[in-house]
């Protein structure tokens, strides 16, 4: 039986799986607490920089590609 939900294992709710999907690996429990928590503010951090960085991107390349159908319009 394999947990996929939040919360830790005390939690009723969430998803249980009878097999694991493939490649699954369990998460590490025998990293400390700060550490895990450490771990998981770098991951949100990065996603929100990945975020804005491709936003920012599409914004860019939405102006690019204005400004080129205005030029030839």
């Amino acid at each position: 039986m394999v947990y996929l939900g939040g919360g830790g294992p005390r939690r009723r709710r969430g998803l249980y799986l009878h097999d694991p999907p493939p490649g699954y690996r369990p998460p590490r429990l025998d990293m400390p607490f700060r550490a895990r928590q450490r771990k998981a503010r770098q991951e949100y951090v990065l996603m929100r920089v990945v975020t804005v960085a491709v936003i920012v991107l599409a914004a860019a390349l939405a102006v690019f590609v204005s400004l080129i159908i205005a030029k030839y319009s």
